[in-house]
């Protein structure tokens, strides 16, 4: 595991590090905001760790990392730039998913195009996206030394749509070649202009990448960055740029629990009343409740995505919820399929209240992730289900075509990250 080693600031650059943040709080307060309420400031007097271990800046989502031999060679305007930058790569948590995408060795397309996984063409794309990001939003100087491409790359962008393109691009300058077995080799692919690296999720506090990853806080996350965005609009230091990034990753504001039982009532409907059949557990005082008439849904089936991204607590919060809608659509059947690369097992349930159960035993899974041998274990089942709900981060192979039944997406990924092909998409956040 890499390690960082401190190193204590001249006078001259704690001087100029000091006017390094007096300007990205007068420049851009949204990015000050996060800067100090939601990084780990290093246990440091100066709120980032100073490190000759990188080579001039680096982030791994939870820490600024600065080589200050190296930082303190760039402009002022430069360097509020760079720390925008890394702060950026923090908000959108870029370390977090290319870590994803390292344990999986390839990223999937809705079209059914996958690609493998290259860490530089990563890098290269996400700041692409950033750069373009600043410049538009005039934060900071760019550097003309440093990677801006809108051919490949821009603001509006998904950053794994211009990894794509990134790709398209380096195979045509024969940047990337085939090798025997199916392999590539990008030894010649080209990332001068990046001025940053990207470490594992945690590093900089020794931290194993995964669990980090998992620990992020969505919720609080939210909660500052909606401040943040109100502190700056405030001052009027809101560009158009930044105030639509920011409520993209704000909105929809219903909360997910809200929006995917509203999904279900719509798409399947809910139980019937019967006035005959008072429920016995709510007679009070000769005051009559119905009890419910039959059942508001056919078949529902749930997909559950354990491909290794998924977290417990995440596991844990989405069958809470999925099992409370199901108690009140009380559907005659409810199938659970456990899906990596493949159908791992499938569990039939008697109860709603059974997916809490069956959860606790074990998830079954840990591999590659594909979502279609789900809608293929459907088919084989000759299931006609009311409705399809899938836990998952969107990041997997999806099948060509929509099916001809309801499919909703519990996605546990950032807006803009992933594109779902079919279905309504619910961004689903983890309780605190």
């Amino acid at each position: 595991m890499q390690k960082f080693e401190q190193v204590e600031l001249t006078p001259a650059q704690a001087k100029a590090w000091d006017t390094t943040r007096t300007a990205i709080m007068w420049h851009c307060p949204a990015y000050s905001h996060i800067f100090y309420t939601m990084l780990n400031n290093a246990n440091s007097k100066h709120i980032a760790l100073f490190t000759k271990d990188v080579p001039i800046a680096a982030t791994d989502g939870s820490n600024l990392l600065l080589n200050p031999e190296t930082f303190f060679k760039l402009t002022l305007e430069e360097r509020v730039f760079a720390c925008a930058h890394e702060i950026q790569h923090c908000i959108w948590d870029h370390l977090g998913a290319m870590h994803r995408f390292n344990k999986r060795g390839k990223i999937s397309y809705p079209d059914g195009k996958e690609l493998p996984w290259i860490p530089k063409m990563g890098n290269v794309a996400t700041d692409l996206v950033i750069n373009d990001l600043l410049i538009e939003a005039k934060l900071g100087k760019y550097n003309k030394d440093w990677l801006h491409d809108t051919k490949l790359g821009t603001a509006r962008d998904a950053w794994i749509d211009v990894y794509r393109r990134v790709w398209d691009d380096a195979e045509k300058r024969g940047a990337i070649k085939k090798v025997k077995g199916g392999g590539v080799d990008a030894s010649g692919f080209d990332d001068k202009g990046q001025f940053d690296e990207h470490l594992d999720p945690g590093s900089s506090q020794g931290k194993d990448p995964t669990a980090a990853s998992q620990q992020r806080n969505e919720s609080e996350w939210q909660t500052q960055l909606a401040a943040a965005a109100t502190a700056a609009r405030v001052q009027g230091k809101l560009p158009a740029g930044l105030e639509r990034m920011f409520n993209d990753i704000l909105n929809p504001k219903v909360d997910w629990r809200e929006h995917i039982a509203a999904l279900f009532a719509r798409k399947v409907g809910s139980g019937g009343l019967d006035w005959r059949r008072p429920d016995k557990r709510m007679i009070i005082r000769d005051i009559y409740i119905p009890s419910q008439s039959g059942h508001g849904a056919g078949t529902i089936v749930v997909g559950a995505d354990t491909s290794g991204s998924i977290g417990e607590k995440e596991l844990d919060m989405f069958f809470a919820e999925v099992s409370g809608i199901l108690e009140d659509l009380r559907p005659k059947r409810i199938v659970l399929m456990w899906c990596d690369a493949a159908v791992q097992r499938v569990d039939e349930l008697e109860d709603p209240g059974d997916l809490n159960y069956i959860r606790h035993q074990g998830a079954p899974g840990g591999g590659g992730t594909s979502f279609i041998p789900v809608f293929d274990e459907i088919e084989a089942m000759d299931l006609q289900p009311d409705a399809l709900v899938y836990l998952t981060d969107g990041m997997g192979s999806f099948p060509q075509k929509a099916p001809r039944y309801p499919t909703i997406w519990g996605s546990i990924t950032k807006p803009g990250v992933v594109t779902y092909p079919f279905g309504d998409v619910v961004q689903v956040t983890p309780n605190t």
